[in-house]
């Protein structure tokens, strides 16, 4: 991995295929945007749109504008100059000739300022349909002579297992595997790679996360909107395929695979294979899903059942809802149960890890044992953060105990802080592929999954109804339960003055040095339950 300087010989072409798709206007260009607004991008860097659609940047730039945010007082006479860099091209994904075209344009932009060398990075926001006509004609056509080539590819990453092999076999008969980044945007959050230094740096939870302390481990995504944007796709694709196969694994594969060898990418990205190939394949027997329906009581029109959208068919049997139970066949893990959710149309709208370590004692004397269990909260999303759960004192003469937070805001504290497609565009130029899965990987996260894939569209299931705004089947969490995790107070809890208060009377305190609790008598109050 090279640092970028910008003062180098090396021209960078930048091309996004399918420019004319939501993905470009709405992520990729932003981010290329700000990146530019910052100075971030090497200098010598051209951008080239490749499309079906014939786009000129006059009408391109209007489309993108309003994802961009910009600023009115500081930013018109640099976004001007960032659009003289962004040179339009048409054609058709089948066509070689029109690959030949591009070659063309990005070899004149690259010798115009006399540069001795050229990087070339194809962004693939493109359909699977035309995804390896794609891949050969850039592999036959457009490759760099003088510099690297890079090819970054979006989910879906295939349907399953029968279907990936052919699209790892064309992706890596025409690129090497150092040339191909398979992006997960949810790895670039600076949650995620602080879940990295949380582990390993700190004694406090590299020594406790395993299977002597936790009890659960629970990952959500839910989305408080119904399916509208890329309804097609989801209809086709599901909850499951959609979030749980790229986006979770990759959280899961953060929380509990071993410490690297050492800090290299190859020994980051082999401990991550190894832990997927130690997970077990997921059985019909640990799936929920569920589908969203109209809860009679929305005035909005798009708050209604899945199958009531008019783009959605009627007899329509995919999951909106689904939980998952994994388990990790090794010593540290063996016996904690990883439950995946996610959901649209919910409550409300977070991504986050939570792990739920055990229980502690309570009542040595009389062998009694209060439910009390410590949390550790990774949120991704609506904001980032990273919380835990504790028990304190409450201020007062009585010996209660109040349920308390340490609380750390990484998008607050963290004055350096980049956006996720941002990052993961800077690190497409450096060459560092540590936050990008490896083609291996996703085909063990497609032996996980595909049993239960195949079982759903052969079977087609109907889902378990949960009105619109809830949080899900009810038998999901009865679920949970009975593998272990517990649901204490709503997933508000800190933020409720109402939260869970534990009154502890106690019967007395014994002398000495440590002053440890016995407590006589323990009564437990819940406001409210997650269900």
């Amino acid at each position: 991995m090279q640092p970028i300087d910008p003062n180098n010989e090396t021209a960078h072409s930048f091309v996004v295929l399918g420019a004319s798709g939501r993905l470009a206007t709405q992520k990729v260009f932003p981010a290329l945007w700000a990146l530019y607004r910052d100075n971030r991008l090497p200098q010598g860097t051209r951008i080239f749109t490749f499309s079906r659609t014939k786009l000129h940047t006059r009408t391109y730039r209007l489309i993108c504008a309003p994802y961009m945010n910009l600023d009115p007082q500081r930013d018109p006479q640099k976004f001007n100059s960032f659009w003289l860099t962004v040179h339009c091209v048409q054609g058709q994904y089948d066509q070689a000739e029109d690959y030949a075209a591009l070659t063309e344009a990005m070899i004149r932009q690259e010798t115009k300022h006399n540069k001795i060398y050229a990087n070339r990075i194809f962004y693939l926001a493109l359909p699977p349909v035309v995804f390896d006509h794609a891949t050969t004609n850039l592999s036959r056509k457009c490759k760099s002579l003088t510099g690297c080539t890079r090819i970054v590819v979006e989910k879906p990453f295939a349907r399953n297992d029968l279907t990936y092999r052919p699209y790892q076999t064309a992706l890596c008969q025409t690129f090497n595997e150092s040339q191909i980044y398979m992006i997960d945007h949810f790895l670039s959050k600076q949650i995620s790679q602080n879940l990295f230094g949380l582990r390993f740096a700190n004694l406090l939870w590299s020594g406790t996360l395993n299977n002597r302390h936790v009890a659960a481990i629970m990952i959500t995504v839910k989305c408080e909107k119904p399916v509208k944007a890329r309804a097609e796709y989801f209809n086709f694709f599901g909850i499951i395929r959609d979030v749980m196969t790229n986006h979770m694994m990759q959280l899961l594969a953060l929380v509990s695979m071993d410490k690297p060898y050492s800090n290299t990418i190859d020994d980051l990205r082999n401990e991550r294979l190894k832990l997927f190939k130690e997970v077990t394949t997921a059985n019909v027997g640990d799936v929920i899903l569920g589908q969203y329906r109209n809860n009679r009581m929305e005035s909005d029109p798009d708050k209604v059942g899945y199958t009531e959208h008019s783009y959605i068919p009627k007899d329509s049997m995919t999951p909106t809802f689904a939980m998952v139970v994994l388990h990790i066949n090794n010593r540290r893990w063996s016996g904690v149960p990883f439950i995946l959710r996610a959901g649209k149309a919910m409550n409300d709208t977070k991504t986050e890890v939570r792990i739920q370590y055990k229980s502690a004692e309570c009542d040595e004397g009389k062998n009694e044992e209060l439910e009390i269990r410590n949390e550790l909260v990774l949120r991704v999303a609506p904001f980032e953060e990273i919380f835990m759960r504790l028990l304190l004192k409450h201020p007062g003469e009585e010996l209660c105990l109040k349920e308390t937070a340490l609380n750390l805001r990484v998008d607050e504290r963290n004055t350096k802080y980049m956006p996720n497609y941002n990052s993961l565009i800077l690190d497409l130029f450096k060459g560092n592929q540590s936050m990008f899965m490896r083609t291996d990987e996703q085909c063990e996260i497609w032996r996980i999954f595909s049993p239960i894939l195949q079982s759903i569209d052969l079977d087609r299931p109907k889902p378990l109804p949960y009105d619109f705004g809830s949080r899900g089947p009810l038998l999901a969490y009865r679920k949970a339960e009975r593998v272990g995790f517990v649901f204490f107070a709503s997933d508000e809890w800190r933020e409720n003055k109402e939260t869970l208060d534990y009154t502890v009377k106690s019967s007395r305190i014994l002398s000495g040095p440590h002053h440890a609790l016995k407590p006589e008598r323990a009564q437990v109050k819940l406001k409210s339950r997650e269900i």
